[in-house]
């Protein structure tokens, strides 16, 4: 029986080469797509998609409005994938990507990770080290890369 399928996004646009992407290479009778977007802690209002009260909506704005736009971008993923025969979950989780990606994808006993790369500058590598490279770096899973505009 095939192993599940780890697709890790984030809430840009450009996510959808991801999705596209996967839905190329996967199987809809085959595997379950799991989509993870990991949220910046310091945007986490909650560890799991919930209402945000009035008083950290008026506390938190930017991060309240950054987890409303992951926890949507999310659901949007799942629907769009669903929509193609896909059987599909997704979260979203606070932490750092590469670690929550490979724990993500080592917890779900993935067969596969797909996710994207920026194309950016030796410079920009440097400033912003690439979260797909740490991803096939540190890993043990094949990784399947969509390539997305920079940003």
């Amino acid at each position: 029986m095939p192993r599940p399928v780890l697709i890790a996004i984030d809430a840009s646009p450009a996510h959808r080469a991801i999705l596209e992407l996967a839905q190329r290479y996967c199987r809809p009778a085959e595997q379950t797509l799991h989509v993870l977007l990991v949220i910046d802690p310091s945007f986490a209002v909650h560890a799991a998609p919930t209402g945000y009260t009035e008083q950290e909506r008026d506390q938190y704005p930017a991060a309240c409005e950054e987890q409303r736009l992951a926890e949507q971008a999310v659901a949007q993923a799942v629907e769009t994938l669903r929509a193609a025969g896909f059987e599909c979950q997704g979260r979203t989780v606070p932490g750092v990507p590469v670690e929550a990606i490979l724990d993500t994808a080592r917890t779900l006993d993935c067969e596969l990770i797909v996710m994207g790369h920026r194309h950016l500058s030796r410079l920009g590598r440097l400033l912003d080290p690439s979260v797909s490279a740490k991803v096939i770096d540190q890993g043990q899973w094949p990784v399947l890369v969509a390539p997305m505009q920079a940003s």
